[in-house]
């Protein structure tokens, strides 16, 4: 897992796989442990189901596996790209094979597909079962509950010493110089997460902009992806990073990255994984039963003890997830509604201004 899949555009990222829930052939001598046929790229046109994601395929594959195993008569292709980059192919047209599903953990842009047409509505049992919070006009529909987190050098920051809210770490910055310039986030530019997560502490919080200042003394070390973030903090050029999301944040802890995990105690944002059906689907009947199946307590485990992408379902109760996630928080959680508010994050205008008053308020290093 490398953690970049929510950060900006790579370029040679796209690698279709296919999964087969049989062993009747081996294709160019790959098999998945779980016994499904990994399909060379040439063969992906033939696939079922077009899965189009954000998401690494390493935490995919486990997913992937399970929906293989279920319906076996249906082949997947998943195509891997980046939030921002995922969304403009989608609007221009330019992923092939087209896809039955995308996946996203930019909320606001998955909403802006669906506003924009390029989605379909679903409603089963399994969308039925989602928070209303989590489901916009039975079109947009979050699978994962996502805590935006601290992650915190263990050597610079011990636990006893690390921030645990916002005020905390803008005291922290402004009262230790040696900690000037060592705050890593996101970059509001080419991100589409740090833009929506930015976007939402502006919205959730009156004094923003002071705090942006403040931790950003010294200069902010900002990033396209997760997975720099973390490894920022990791090697010491950081001691904080802010807004992490928490899933990928504990896949590389349990991978024994040393780094430690805060849940903020002023409060703890939360945003979710969102999959659309796409209105030109080529096989919307295969697109449904992956969307139900992403939905079931079956997935959800998967997600929670698998994936380690935190599972929105509060009956999975062990492993990563919702349940877990509130039994372990010491303050409120604020789960970000899919609704025409994240429609007005996505206004170019909008964008511009916020993105220009960041790049004025935060300080170069």
């Amino acid at each position: 897992m490398d953690g970049r899949r929510d950060g900006r555009m790579r370029q040679g990222r796209r690698r279709p796989f296919a999964f087969a829930g049989c062993l009747t052939a081996l294709v160019a001598g790959l098999a998945l442990a779980a016994g499904f046929v990994l399909t060379a790229a040439a063969d992906a046109r033939a696939a079922d189901l077009v899965v189009a994601g954000s998401t690494d395929r390493s935490a995919m594959d486990p997913l992937l596996a399970g929906f293989a195993a279920a319906h076996p008569d249906v082949r997947v292709t998943y195509l891997e790209r980046d939030t921002v980059d995922l969304y403009e192919a989608v609007v221009g047209g330019a992923l092939d094979p087209a896809p039955d599903v995308v996946i996203s953990s930019a909320a606001d842009l998955q909403i802006r597909l669906v506003n924009d047409g390029h989605s379909r509505p679903y409603r089963s049992a399994a969308t039925a079962r989602l928070p209303d919070w989590a489901r916009w006009r039975d079109e947009a529909f979050g699978f994962t509950f996502e805590p935006l987190v601290f992650v915190t050098n263990r050597t610079l920051l011990p636990k006893a010493a690390a921030p645990r809210t916002r005020s905390a770490l803008a005291a922290l910055i402004q009262g230790r110089p040696d900690l000037a310039g060592r705050v890593a986030t996101y970059d509001v530019e080419t991100s589409g997460v740090g833009y929506l997560t930015s976007s939402l502490d502006a919205l959730l919080m009156s004094d923003y902009w002071p705090f942006v200042d403040a931790v950003s003394d010294g200069g902010l070390l900002t990033f396209c992806c997760t997975s720099d973030v973390i490894d920022a903090v990791a090697d010491g050029r950081a001691a904080v990073g802010y807004n992490v999301l928490g899933s990928y944040a504990l896949a590389r802890q349990a991978a024994g990255t040393p780094i430690d995990i805060v849940y903020p105690e002023d409060f703890m944002a939360v945003v979710s994984r969102v999959a659309l059906l796409m209105r030109q689907s080529p096989n919307p009947d295969a697109a449904e039963r992956f969307l139900d199946y992403l939905l079931s307590v079956e997935a959800q485990r998967v997600l929670a003890r698998e994936a380690l992408l935190s599972a929105i379902d509060p009956a999975v109760t062990d492993g990563f997830g919702q349940a877990s996630i509130r039994a372990d928080a010491r303050g409120p959680i604020r789960p970000i509604a899919l609704n025409a508010q994240l429609l007005a994050l996505t206004d170019p205008l909008r964008r511009a201004r916020f993105i220009a008053l960041w790049l004025s308020v935060v300080r170069a290093p």
